[in-house]
């Protein structure tokens, strides 16, 4: 399974599923305004812990409007 985002800017999240050096991963791939992409590989074991950060970021987004 692929997960996609696109926000109102057009600018495309995509994550997915992949092995990198034989460890099960994913792989976040970004692409905005029709440039390249960029890639982040995550560890399963350190998925949880991206959630979390991105949960507190986004806590602290919303004091900031």
């Amino acid at each position: 399974m692929t997960f996609h985002y696109t926000d109102p800017d057009g600018d495309h999240l995509r994550v997915e599923p992949i092995s990198r050096r034989g460890i099960p991963c994913i792989s976040i791939h970004n692409r905005a305004n029709g440039h390249g992409t960029a890639a982040v590989h995550v560890p399963l074991d350190r998925v949880e812990e991206l959630i979390a950060g991105i949960r507190d970021t986004a806590r602290q987004a919303a004091t900031h409007t």
